[in-house]
Parts: C-alpha cells; sequence; structure tokens
C-alpha cells in the first residue's frame, strides 16, 4: 500500500459515518444513501491528488458528495422526464420513488418527527433541505456549512432563509391546529 493510498484511508473513511449520515438525509433512502457514499468516495479516490493535505478533509468530502448528489438529481430527473406513459407505473420501481409518497420510504426519522413534518421536509427542494437540516438538525454554523458545500455564507443564509418559509407555509394549517399559532 503506497503513502498516498494510507493517507486517503486515514483522512477520507475517518468521516465515512458523518457522510452515511448526510446522506440519509439528502436521499432518505438506505440503498441510495449508501450508493452515494460509495461515489463519493470513489470520486474522492481519484482525485486524491487534488487534496491539499492539511485542509479540512471532510468540508472537501462533503462538497464532493453534494455534487454527486446534484448530479444524480439532475441524471435521474432526465430519465423520469422520457417515462412511457401507456406503461403501467410500478410503486416499487426506484425511478418512480418521486411520483409516490411512501412513509416507510420517506420517514426515516417517524420517532423523532410528526408525519406532517417530515412530509413538509420531503417538499423542500434539495439545495434548500440540506441546508435547513444541517443547520437546523444537525446545529451547524453558517461558516460549517459553508466550508461543507463550497459556496458563501450568504448563499447559505438565503437558501437557509428560503427553505425555512416553505416549511413555514407548508406546515401553517399544522401549527395552527395544534394551537402554536393563531389562524
Amino acid at each position: 500500500m503506497s503513502f498516498s493510498e494510507e493517507r486517503f484511508i486515514h483522512e477520507a473513511f475517518s468521516h465515512k459515518d458523518a457522510l452515511m449520515s448526510h446522506a440519509m438525509r439528502l436521499t432518505r433512502n438506505e440503498k441510495d444513501a449508501e450508493d452515494l457514499v460509495q461515489d463519493t468516495l470513489l470520486r474522492a479516490c481519484k482525485n486524491f491528488d487534488k487534496y491539499e493535505p492539511g485542509s479540512n478533509c471532510k468540508a472537501w468530502l462533503f462538497r464532493i458528495m453534494h455534487n454527486e448528489f446534484i448530479s444524480q438529481y439532475r441524471h435521474n430527473r432526465r430519465e423520469l422526464e422520457y417515462v412511457d406513459y401507456n406503461e403501467p407505473l410500478d410503486e416499487n420501481h426506484p425511478d418512480s420513488r418521486d411520483l409516490y409518497y411512501d412513509d416507510d420510504k420517506y420517514c426515516e426519522n417517524s420517532d423523532e418527527f410528526g408525519d406532517e413534518i417530515t412530509a413538509a421536509l420531503s417538499t423542500v427542494p434539495d439545495d434548500f433541505r440540506a441546508i435547513v437540516v444541517m443547520a437546523d438538525l444537525q446545529d451547524q454554523s453558517y461558516r460549517e456549512i459553508s466550508e461543507k458545500l463550497s459556496i458563501p455564507v450568504g448563499t447559505v443564509m438565503s437558501r437557509l432563509f428560503r427553505g425555512r418559509q416553505i416549511l413555514r407555509q407548508k406546515l401553517h394549517d399544522y401549527a395552527v391546529s395544534l394551537g402554536i399559532i393563531r389562524a
């Protein structure tokens, strides 16, 4: 085993649990999360020569994961555009996950949140949802999120604000029904 392989294993694989946790929040599906982590680590391994020793490896890996997730999302969207509308849809097929709402698939955190909150969170666009999850559920600072996603702090703040607005709109009636806010 060469020195760079040892360094890669030492630096990158120490963040595997954090990558898996973030991948689960992005994909909301264990199999897809495992695939995303594997793709992230594979891409990181191929490009490890571009990694600057001493810099934040975790942030670098999270940025690779974020880019990989967006690439896969766009690829899946393009594939979904070519649906044969004469063919019946299979609810269990992975490409139909955006067409069906399956409580078991989308509510891994159902013991932490109610169905209404989990459903509302799943409607938030991916770029906003990732930042809302990192800020509000993982208690990460704007700066940490900025470093992990390689975007400016102002963009983090803007996306967090918009993501929260979307959640607020989606959860308004639910909050009224619980008496949290007035109608």
